[in-house]
């Protein structure tokens, strides 16, 4: 969240705590291992202890505590009866053998596990294949936050990976730790990795359908000592992702602190549940649910509300993407009346931390307070087809901008604003680090309301603004009606998800409607046939003409037709649609009738230097080239084009297409350099594209203008593409890329003083998954520029 965590404690402390709270839970003997498959009962109201049998139960936790299960084994509690103290059973189950099994027996309420006010009620250390459900979890002390406890403690130290955890069903209230968050810290159910010297990460975790209440601090959290990377700014422990992680179908309510975290995660998925009343105590930094340090997490089809804003909270928003994550998608949610908003953007702390690639969209926000998106640092997301409402009376900000480094891209939203606020931004934050794009703005037009190229003012249509209530579906009043105006009137977003909030069809090539719902069923079959990028038609319809172009059925690389330009200069030409801000490759096939003269599929008006990829060769070639919109643009214009030459030339299944680009802020449009680092840099607004580029005059053996891009697969081919510049004729500026296995890369350089594209290719090779990606002065004197830079594969 907005303060940067203090790093060092979960090495620090993690481990000694552990350790001693480890030394303290087994209080007899452990037993041998036995035959796996064997089931053992507990009954907390027997009279007598018994050994462990359905005739003969345990009547207390010393027995599962003394007892190391086995693959298959079940540990099953009497319903209607409760056991006190700290249950921490052994052994662990396989995938071979199966899982252990802890739950339930007999008719009645849920078994109740009270921890007592001691650490935990239920934990797990170094232990793996386990199923824990169906019981009910307490941990209350007499003090409240003498100490951290916590319902639910798994933990791995220094052991690898662990596999499989299910934990469903648990009914878990009443536990009254202390306000840490960390990976000893307070929680309803808590998973942590801690120890330094061996990385360890959990595989396979399925948190489902629990209800966790009146806890502190959180109410579903995950913490690890192996968090450190550059999005972060610290580098060892080393980060290692945990995989597989899923929270769904939870209740949580009542927490002091955040409702559910997922943390040190790759491709986690939060989905369908509910959390209300979270942030409670007067803590830093909470809000209901959010990820952080974490990659290509996906919260969807949640509901968060009434999360609070207390003293020494910044934050309060129903929804966040952190630092410390790339790719976060926040989609299908429900979020209304939290005291600090909708959703946060918070690559907070500065320096290295990042808050990137993220996806806002399709998600209904009512009557959240103070502002409804705060941006407190972003790189490279967008925020789009979201239906904001904002009721009469109130005071809430539509946009506040609380810190550096934004680089947003906001389009096809409703922004219902009948209250009073506007759009606020800090000293050194300008309102065109923000790209606004067909958004419908209704009610309230503060002065402080963007501009938009294509901005709608009209009354949208709903069905019934400001009655959503309580549920995710409660929200049919925000859907379209057949008058809107926002119907088809939206900008294409490459990768929309493919659905609205209801589950309609999302078109990909057609216009969307604007807001979270898609009223209307375009075709985009046709819409893309309308386009005729392949000249199957057998016509130039959808294209411009200059002097002689045609189509003919004589030769073409699919299909029947292709484009022919029969005298030289001649082109066709065409709009096609786009998103601001976005990275796109435009690609085609040419070929030439006499060799050497060269054939041109290419792209113009995209906001900054003209895009061509050639060939000049007799034989059908494929050819492309990558290039990142500007700020205001929905359309770019396509071309086939053939400048001089005798013979005819030819081009044929032409294609505009988002493509991944794994460069951050390539175009420094978030006025800084983050994550680029070292050397004698700075941003100036001498741009390729935009208000801003890089500057820098220090050599790549002095420390250059880099960063460290990840994510990359072994033995795949990759292009590095950027506009540059020199600020003086003759000196030489490069984009470079080095591997992590020390191969360097051919450079891409120009001499000139006007911005020219430069690309260059190269293979990753074997276990190469990182590269880093310079800009340099090879020679010469003076100041050299870089902008636009994308590094795609190919």
């Amino acid at each position: 969240m907005r303060h940067v965590r203090e790093i060092p404690s979960f090495v620090i402390g993690a481990v000694v705590t552990m350790l001693i709270a480890c030394a303290a839970v087994v209080l007899t003997p452990a037993t041998p291992a036995h035959a796996a498959g064997s089931t053992y009962y507990v009954d907390c109201s027997a009279a007598s202890n018994g050994t462990g049998s359905s005739s003969s139960p345990w009547n207390s936790l010393a027995g599962p505590n003394a007892t190391t299960f086995a693959p298959g084994d079940q540990l099953l509690f009497k319903r209607g009866t409760t056991c006190t103290g700290l249950l921490h059973p052994l052994g662990s189950g396989s995938a071979s053998g199966g899982s252990i099994t802890m739950s339930a027996y007999g008719t009645g309420a849920l078994p109740v596990i009270a921890g007592g006010g001691g650490t935990d009620a239920i934990y797990l250390h170094n232990q793996e294949y386990w199923e824990i459900s169906d019981l009910e979890v307490t941990n209350t002390g007499v003090v409240k936050g003498a100490n951290a406890r916590r319902g639910v403690y798994v933990v791995l130290e220094n052991y690898g990976t662990g596999d499989h955890y299910k934990i469903s069903n648990l009914n878990i209230h009443d536990v009254n730790g202390n306000q840490s968050k960390e990976v000893d810290g307070s929680a309803g159910i808590l998973f942590a990795v801690l120890g330094t010297t061996t990385p360890s990460a959990f595989n396979d975790v399925d948190i489902d359908g629990n209800t966790v209440a009146n806890v502190a601090r959180s109410g579903i959290n995950m913490s690890s000592t192996w968090l450190c990377r550059p999005s972060i700014g610290c580098n060892t422990p080393a980060w290692t992702p945990w995989t597989n992680v899923v929270v769904h179908n939870n209740t949580v309510h009542d927490t002091d602190g955040d409702g559910i975290v997922v943390q040190m995660s790759q491709d986690a998925l939060i989905e369908h549940n509910v959390v209300y009343n979270a942030a409670k105590a007067p803590n830093a930094a909470n809000a209901g649910i959010w990820a952080w340090d974490s990659d290509g997490t996906v919260i969807q089809y949640n509901e968060a509300y009434g999360t609070q804003k207390n003293t020494g909270n910044p934050d309060g928003q129903g929804f966040d993407v952190d630092y410390g994550q790339d790719g976060t998608v926040v989609q299908y949610n429900y979020s209304h009346d939290n005291a600090g908003g909708f959703i946060l953007f918070c690559g907070c702390g500065g320096g290295s931390h990042l808050a990137s690639n993220a996806a806002v969209r399709y998600n209904v926000s009512e009557n959240d307070r103070l502002r409804v998106i705060t941006m407190d640092g972003s790189q490279d997301s967008a925020l789009y087809n979201n239906t904001i409402y904002i009721p009469s009376g109130s005071t809430a900000n539509v946009l506040e901008v609380t810190g550096a480094w934004n680089d947003l891209t906001l389009a096809n939203n409703i922004i219902y604003n009948l209250g009073s606020g506007g759009y606020v931004y800090t000293a050194g934050q300008p309102a065109s680090n923000f790209a606004w794009r067909n958004n419908l703005f209704y009610g309230n037009h503060p002065a402080s309301e963007p501009s938009d190229p294509g901005k709608i003012t009209a009354d949208p249509q709903l069905a019934s603004p400001g009655s959503g209530g309580t549920g995710i579906g409660s929200v049919a009043g925000y859907q379209l009606t057949a008058s809107s105006p926002a119907i088809g009137a939206g900008v294409v977003v490459p990768n929309n998800g493919g659905k609205d909030y209801w589950g309609s069809t999302v078109p990909s090539t057609c216009a969307p409607d604007i807001g979270a719902d898609q009223f209307s069923s375009p075709s985009d079959s046709t819409c893309l046939a309308n386009e005729n990028l392949g000249f199957e038609t057998g016509t130039t319809s959808a294209w411009s003409k200059w002097n002689n172009a045609s189509v003919t059925n004589t030769t073409s690389h699919s299909g029947t037709y292709a484009a022919k330009i029969t005298s030289s200069p001649a082109s066709l030409e065409q709009s096609v649609p786009v998103a601001p801000r976005t990275t796109y490759r435009v690609s085609g096939w040419v070929k030439s009738d006499v060799a050497g003269e060269v054939m041109n599929v290419g792209v113009k008006n995209t906001g900054g230097l003209e895009t061509t990829a050639s060939a000049s060769g007799t034989a059908w070639t494929y050819v492309s080239a990558d290039f990142t919109t500007g700020a205001t643009n929905s359309t770019v214009r396509l071309y086939c084009y053939k400048s001089s030459g005798t013979g005819s030339g030819y081009c044929d299944d032409m294609a505009v297409t988002p493509v991944k680009n794994y460069a951050i802020n390539g175009n420094f449009e978030s006025g800084h350099t983050v994550p680029w680092r070292n050397g004698d840099f700075s941003l100036t607004s001498t741009a390729a594209n935009g208000n801003a580029a890089a500057l820098t005059n220090a050599s790549l053996s002095s420390g250059s203008l880099f960063q460290i891009v990840t994510g990359l697969t072994p033995n795949t081919t990759y292009r590095l593409t950027g506009s540059l510049a020199s600020q003086t004729a003759g000196t030489t500026t490069a984009l470079e890329a080095k591997l992590y296995n020390g191969t360097a890369v051919t450079s891409a350089s120009t001499t000139s003083s006007t911005y020219s594209k430069q690309s260059t290719t190269f293979t990753t090779g074997a276990g190469v998954t990182s590269a880093r990606i310079y800009c340099h002065l090879v020679s010469g004197t003076g100041d050299g520029y870089c902008d636009e830079v994308t590094l795609t594969q190919q």
